[in-house]
């Protein structure tokens, strides 16, 4: 495994939210996946420099040189910036990996099939479902919006006529996470006010891969998968990560798309309030075809404006969907 200016950097279990990492070059932006977020090496390889050389292995622990935020090219590009987003990485592989224990030992037992039993099961997913969304980004309204677009996306796949309980199952979570990977990407550009530079907004295009990478370890949630991994791809090969054009974009990805504009349309924005239904239909039935798949978008003009506002107003409860099979 050893070669010219490569080293192995492991740093503790990676049930436990720890990472390895294989640099290659130790200079410039590039972008190194680190079990699930980007480590740009010029600014941050170095929290990583504490090696063993003969096992590879970093200590448990030890001391965060904390240099001042100055030295670096942006805020939260400083150690304490890549510490909390570190931090946040580790709390969410171990929230994941509670509920991949608890899910074995739910679908081991007989309780399935007990309202009660299978009500407590959906509330405490849930509740872990809810925490992991509070640990995206810096944003306060984060939560209300993956709710949102989760409901807008099951009321849409409804009257498409899909009944099948794991397709909306997964499609639920999917939806809830679909902006997990922000993790990993620093609160500056998330969170900045004004229009982001070409490579800020490179950066954030890495989001949908990096959410795939931390979820892809956790078979319960394969099928929410699809709409982390495709949910900026557009109809007409124009999107992100990997320009799928059509159907080969996962069904699940192409309405949770529609669902996303919807509540983007809908929701205030710092630098705006929110619109009305009306344009935001104006605005979706613009891109069907491109942004959009059609078949969809006609669905979408199909439901009266009243099931939306519904929808919205019962996306804060908890869902009534079985999470459990």
């Amino acid at each position: 495994m050893k070669k010219s200016g490569t080293q192995l950097v492991s740093y503790g279990e990676k049930v436990e939210g720890k990472f390895s990492l294989i640099l290659e070059d130790a200079q410039g932006e590039r972008s190194f996946f680190t079990g699930g977020f980007p480590l740009r090496v010029n600014q941050e390889s170095e929290f990583f420099r504490q090696v063993d050389g003969k096992s590879g292995l970093a200590p448990d622990s030890f001391e965060l040189d904390r240099r001042p935020a100055e030295t670096f090219l942006a805020g939260d590009r400083e150690w304490d910036g890549f510490y909390l987003r570190l931090s946040r990485l580790r709390k969410a592989r171990k929230a994941l990996h509670s509920l991949q224990e608890w899910y074995r030992s739910v679908v081991s037992d007989n309780s399935r099939n007990n309202p009660q039993a299978i009500n407590s099961h959906q509330i405490f997913f849930n509740s872990q479902l809810i925490y992991l969304i509070a640990l995206t980004d810096d944003k306060e309204d984060n939560l209300g919006h993956s709710q949102f677009v989760a409901a807008y996306a099951l009321l849409l796949a409804r009257a498409m006529g899909i009944e099948d309980d794991n397709f909306l199952t997964d499609l639920q979570r999917g939806a809830l996470l679909h902006d997990i990977g922000k993790i990993g990407l620093p609160s500056s550009i998330l969170c900045k006010p004004g229009p982001l530079e070409p490579l800020e907004r490179e950066i954030i295009k890495e989001h949908p891969l990096l959410g795939y990478l931390l979820l892809q370890d956790y078979p319960f949630l394969e099928g929410a998968t699809q709409v982390v991994l495709y949910h900026h791809e557009w109809y007409n090969g124009q999107g992100y990560p990997f320009g799928l054009k059509g159907e080969k974009i996962p069904l699940a990805a192409r309405i949770f798309s529609l669902a996303d504009t919807l509540d983007a349309i809908l929701s205030d924005r710092p630098y705006r309030p929110g619109r009305g239904f009306e344009l935001a239909s104006l605005e979706i039935e613009k891109g069907s075809g491109s942004q959009f798949d059609p078949a969809i978008v006609d669905i979408f003009l199909s439901i009266p404006e009243e099931q939306w506002r519904k929808a919205r107003l019962q996306a804060l409860r908890l869902f009534r969907l079985p999470l459990v099979h």
